[in-house]
Formats: structure tokens, C-alpha cells, sequence
């Protein structure tokens, strides 16, 4: 943790300076030990700001403190780094469980997500989906679409031998395409 503590129109004090660096220890649980600190305190008449730039590995943060005391400005922008290291460090773990859980989804169920090739006018996400089904009645793939959590089962007709798209109405109905 490297710390520089800047004074604007005041001495810092050995009192404040321990002050700032016993405050700011809670933020290696945050980003560990490589992080770096610049601490900037301004005294202008009766107003005290203390403002605080962290920069890591991960990202740069900001928190602004000001009041009629240096030790609650300190503080208050503190408190607003620790809000700011919080909101970020649980975004990262739900993106890192988002991607847990479709990868999971993925493996289970055999749907794979393609990348597009990188270039003008592609289109966006291709989903695909290699199954392979036997031939069904149409009443048993109404049952299989009342069990899947897709909006729509692709199957051969047992009856026709073509292949058929079974899927759901925006008004709650089934809708049948027939090749």
C-alpha cells in the first residue's frame, strides 16, 4: 500500500498522517496490497476537504470529504471509497456468477453461444442448439413444451415426416408452423 498524503494550506501532522493510514488499511481486503493512495487536504477558512484517489489493478476511485473538522472530512471520504470499493467488488462477483451459471446451463443442456466473427455488419449472438430428437406426435410435443422452459419445440412429424415448430402465442395460445 503506497500512500501520499498532500497538504493544501495546512502541515500534516504525524497525528493525521496515522490517522489516514490506519483508516485506509481496511481497503486491502478490497484490492490487496498493491494499491496506491494520494490523500489531498485543503483548509480554506472554516471549511476542511480531504480528498482521497485510490488506483489499482482494478480501477480508480475517488471520494470527497468536506466539513468543519479535518478528522470527519477524512472520514467522509473514506466512507464514500469504501461505498464506491463495495458496489464495485460485488458487481464483479455477480458478473463472475452470471458467467458460472451459463456456463453451467450451457453444459447441461447442450446450447452452445457462438461468437460472431469480428467485422462490419455481423449479426449479434448465434445460439445453437444440437439435439437430437426422435420423431413425435404433435399432442406429445405440446407436453414437451409445457416442460421446457424454451418458447418453442422443433420436431418431426410422425404423421407428415416434415419437420414442425411448435411454440407459444404471445395471447397464451400454441402456434403451429408446418413445413
Amino acid at each position: 500500500m503506497n500512500v501520499e498524503i498532500t497538504g493544501r494550506h495546512v502541515v500534516i501532522t504525524p497525528a493525521i498522517r496515522s490517522y489516514v493510514l490506519k483508516r485506509l488499511r481496511k481497503f486491502d481486503k478490497f484490492f490487496g496490497s498493491e494499491t496506491s493512495f494520494h490523500v489531498i487536504i485543503d483548509v480554506v477558512k472554516e471549511r476542511h476537504t480531504a480528498e482521497i484517489l485510490l488506483k489499482s489493478k482494478i480501477l480508480d476511485l475517488t471520494g470527497k470529504g468536506e466539513t468543519n473538522d479535518m478528522y470527519a472530512s477524512i472520514v467522509l471520504a473514506i466512507e464514500k471509497l469504501e461505498r464506491q470499493a463495495i458496489k464495485s467488488k460485488t458487481r464483479r462477483i455477480e458478473i463472475k456468477r452470471q458467467k458460472a451459471k451459463a456456463k453451467a446451463v450451457e453444459e447441461k443442456s447442450g446450447i452452445r453461444l457462438l461468437k460472431p466473427p469480428v467485422g462490419p455488419k455481423r449479426s449479434p449472438v448465434v445460439v445453437e442448439e444440437e439435439v437430437s430428437r426422435k420423431p413425435m406426435v404433435v399432442e406429445d410435443a405440446v407436453v414437451e413444451l409445457g416442460q421446457s422452459d424454451y418458447p418453442f419445440v422443433v420436431f418431426r412429424n410422425v404423421e407428415s415426416g416434415s419437420v414442425n415448430v411448435l411454440y407459444r402465442r404471445k395471447d397464451g395460445a400454441l402456434g403451429l408452423i408446418q413445413e
